[in-house]
Order: C-alpha cells, then sequence, then structure tokens
C-alpha cells in the first residue's frame, strides 16, 4: 500500500494550526474510550501524549508550527490519513477548549503585554543647558586632574582636548546657542516616538492577544477556511531536479501553507472543511 509521507500528515498539522490550527475528527471515537482514543492517536504518529499536547500548545500559543518526534507519521497509509486527521482535530479541539490551555493562554497573554514607558517631561532648555553645562566641566576637571601626572609632551598632546571642553562650556552658557535647541527638539522625539511605539504595539498585542481566546480560535479557523477554498488539488506535478513541482508557475509561488494543504489532499481537506465549519457554528 502506497504510504503517505512524513511531509503530507504533517501538512494537515501545519495547514490548521499555523494557517491555522489543525486539521482533524475520529473514526474510531464511538468505540474507544477517551483514554484509548489518544492512546491509538499517539501511537500512530510515534510520540506521546504529552509530547503531542505541547506541540499543539506551541504552534497555537507561538503561531509556528511544531511537530518535533512524530517519528512514525510517513508510515501512515493514504487510506487512514484523513481518520488520523479528524482523530487530532477532536483531540485538539478538547485540548483548545480546556481550562489548562487557557489559563496558559492567559499566562502568555498577560506575559506578552507590552510595559507602558515610564512618563517622561520633556525639560526646559535650561534644564538641558545647566546639565551639559554640568556633564562638560566635570570631564574637564576630569582631564585636568590627570593632566597633573603627564609628561610636557603628553600635556601637549592633550591640550586640545581641554581647549574643547572649555570651548563647549562656554558654547552652553551662550544664550543663544542653537545646539541647546537641538537636544530639547531631540528629547521631545525620544518622548513622543516612545509613546507612539507603545501605543502601536499595545495595539497588535490587542490583535493578536484577544480577551476571550475563542476569538483567536474563530481567527485561526477562518484564516483555514479562507486559504483551503483557493487550494486546486487538480493542479498537475511535474519532476525536476528529483523534486515535484508545480506546473503552473503561479501555483509554485503560493505561500508553503497552500502547498500543505494541497500535500494533504482533496480527502483531508474536506473532512477538514466540514469539521472546521461546524466548529466556527459553534463559536458564534
Amino acid at each position: 500500500m502506497k504510504q503517505f509521507s512524513l511531509n503530507g500528515i504533517l501538512a494537515i498539522l501545519r495547514a490548521f494550526i499555523i494557517v491555522l490550527l489543525i486539521a482533524l475528527t475520529t473514526h474510531l471515537l464511538s468505540s474507544f474510550t477517551v483514554n484509548r482514543f489518544a492512546d491509538d492517536l499517539w501511537k500512530q504518529l510515534g510520540i506521546s501524549q504529552q509530547a503531542g499536547t505541547d506541540n499543539i500548545k506551541t504552534s497555537f500559543l507561538n503561531n509556528y508550527f511544531q511537530y518535533y518526534g512524530a517519528r512514525n507519521a510517513k508510515n501512515i497509509a493514504i487510506g487512514n490519513r484523513a481518520a488520523v486527521a479528524k482523530d487530532l482535530l477532536v483531540y485538539s479541539k478538547s485540548y483548545l477548549s480546556s481550562t489548562a490551555f487557557k489559563a496558559e493562554y492567559e499566562q502568555l497573554r498577560a506575559d506578552s503585554k507590552p510595559a507602558e514607558p515610564v512618563k517622561k517631561t520633556v525639560r526646559s532648555k535650561e534644564e538641558i543647558r545647566n546639565e551639559k553645562i554640568k556633564e562638560t566641566e566635570d570631564a574637564l576637571k576630569k582631564l585636568e586632574a590627570s593632566m597633573k601626572d603627564m609628561t610636557e609632551d603628553m600635556k601637549k598632546i592633550m591640550k586640545p582636548s581641554l581647549e574643547l571642553y572649555q570651548q563647549q562650556i562656554k558654547d552652553y552658557k551662550d544664550p543663544k546657542n542653537e545646539m541647546i535647541g537641538y537636544y530639547v527638539m531631540a528629547e521631545k522625539y525620544e518622548v513622543e516616538m516612545q509613546q507612539k511605539d507603545y501605543e502601536e504595539n499595545y495595539k497588535k498585542w490587542e490583535e493578536n492577544y484577544p480577551v476571550n481566546v475563542n476569538e483567536l480560535i474563530k481567527k485561526r479557523l477562518k484564516q483555514y477556511i479562507d486559504l483551503s477554498t483557493t487550494v486546486d488539488f487538480n493542479a498537475a506535478l511535474v519532476e525536476k531536479n528529483r523534486k515535484m513541482v508545480f506546473v503552473k508557475p503561479a501555483y509554485e509561488a503560493k505561500p508553503a501553507d497552500w502547498k500543505m494543504i494541497f500535500r494533504a489532499g482533496k480527502e483531508v481537506n474536506e473532512v477538514t472543511k466540514t469539521f472546521v465549519q461546524q466548529w466556527l457554528n459553534e463559536l458564534k
């Protein structure tokens, strides 16, 4: 019997988790207890239930595909892949609906929340002027102290630096010095940019981590539905450099997730879409 490739069975996972979740139900659910059902699923994939659950969690929470350890996936026959996909979906839905997952999501959401910048008032020209004068005077004193132990030749070498500090102090004390105005503008710009960055990051955080995790699940499910409807399962392939590629350049240029769904196959996709749509209806 023809074997389903490792990428093929894992495509089921990637297409649903990274695009985003897992494409999955159960052909044996009616005859297995939950534990026997789970045991059978993970034995087929060659991975422990804990490792499989961790992969689902990592893939969903961190938004990248994780399938480490599924060593038997490549041995799953084509005739069984839709059933395995169903198994994975039922298990994933159950886990993603659990209080344990919701607690982990809440923790990740809290940890990912951007920190509000420390409130900082832009200083006046005189405050910045006094700071610059003091900084330069301190540097001048330090240089003068170190020059006391220098040879005459070294003192000559350091003299331009000494004069530079002296000139800077004079310039800072000049009310007409434009440089102080530039410092004020720079400080104001920094404060404004910090606040702007915070507001932008906060908005992204709200979008990426909604208060209700179900909103994130719905978003992932809809993304899968939208992408899967564009996949042409009748697309022709040709071997090129020992690799199967699409005949149509436009298909070859499609994103990896589109190709993953294609490799999973129409049968798996139909099972997945039916399950996903039902899940979406339940989440409304």
